[in-house]
């Protein structure tokens, strides 16, 4: 976790660049749903989110385990 939030070369961090008088979370209890307003995602510098649209196919990430996980 040491290495998480810098914005440079070499870094762990993840971004979200969003409008924050669009995001709206659309998802009820009976149905999923993307959220809106999120314009881009990027985790681990690969985008999730490109334009507005969910790239499903995009999986980038790892699980942060906590101590003796």
């Amino acid at each position: 976790m040491k290495a998480k939030g810098r914005v440079q070369v070499g870094a762990d961090a993840d971004l979200t660049i969003f409008d924050p008088a669009t995001v709206s979370d659309r998802a009820t209890y009976d149905q999923i749903a993307p959220s809106t307003g999120f314009r881009h995602v990027l985790v681990n510098g690969q985008f999730v989110v490109k334009d507005g649209e969910l790239l499903v196919d995009a999986l980038p990430g790892r699980p942060v385990k906590g101590r003796g996980c």
